[in-house]
């Protein structure tokens, strides 16, 4: 009777053994495709940061007026510039302001932006590095006066 009794244990070892071993696999291919999601995320997000596009191709672009208040964040500035239609993501907008030449430079005024701008481009104009075909900006007194002439 003992060697039965060692034979249905035997077996039951040999059962749980492949059980855990079938576990531990799934186990792992789990991990690799959460590895690898992570991983192509991270590779969207740092392409969608450091390869800016436009929104619009220049054939189908339009001019959109926006004005930044004094004390306007980047990242409220990044969710006026969303809902404008001019840049695809607010939180991309502020990475993209954080890591360029422009970091803590967005000044208050009013500009003219358009949606074939590169958010680069977007981000001179708004820290009034580049002020070609904008309206002049009179900060002290909050006047806005179009600098176009014709």
């Amino acid at each position: 009777m003992g060697k039965k009794k060692k034979k249905k244990n035997t077996g039951y070892q040999v059962a749980v053994s492949g059980a855990k071993g079938i576990l531990r696999l799934l186990i792992y291919i789990c991990v690799i495709f959460v590895i690898l999601f992570a991983g192509k995320s991270a590779y969207n997000f740092g392409y969608a940061i450091f390869c800016q596009e436009a929104v619009a191709s220049p054939e189908e672009a339009v001019e959109v007026t926006v004005t930044v208040e004094s004390g306007d964040s980047a990242m409220k500035v990044g969710r006026m510039l969303e809902n404008r239609g001019l840049v695809e993501s607010a939180v991309i907008f502020r990475m993209q302001e954080l890591v360029s030449n422009y970091h803590g430079m967005i000044k208050p005024g009013t500009y003219i932006l358009n949606t074939a701008m590169e958010p680069e481009q977007m981000l001179r104009i708004l820290s009034q590095t580049d002020t070609t075909g904008q309206p002049e900006q009179n900060v002290e007194s909050g006047e806005v006066q179009n600098s176009e002439s014709e």
